[in-house]
């Protein structure tokens, strides 16, 4: 299995708003594709307003960016579009799960 990690710091004071968007946004996407697998964190400690969006795929072909079934869904652009500006930066690390 692979993991894709997406981390978004968010500009002060947009972490409620950022969160409302993505869970809409991953509902709707959800019911569409039945085989997406993903999760949705935030941050407790540390850097303050953190969303951290998991990814995950059984192989690694998955991981084309051209083939991410998240961002082919239909809402994909309105909803990007709203949450560009309450976003600082992103950052895309990928992951091979080795255990179990």
């Amino acid at each position: 299995m692979f993991i894709e990690r997406n981390t978004f710091p968010l500009k002060f004071g947009a972490g409620k708003e950022a969160i409302r968007l993505w869970n809409e946004y991953l509902r709707s996407a959800c019911e569409a594709d039945s085989t997406l697998q993903a999760r949705l964190l935030t941050d407790l400690t540390g850097d303050a307003y953190v969303l951290v969006l998991e990814l995950s795929y059984e192989t690694y072909a998955e991981l084309e960016p051209s083939l991410c079934r998240l961002t082919r869904q239909p809402e994909w652009k309105e909803f990007y579009e709203q949450f560009i500006p309450l976003c600082e930066r992103s950052e895309r690390v990928l992951f091979k799960n080795v255990f179990p």
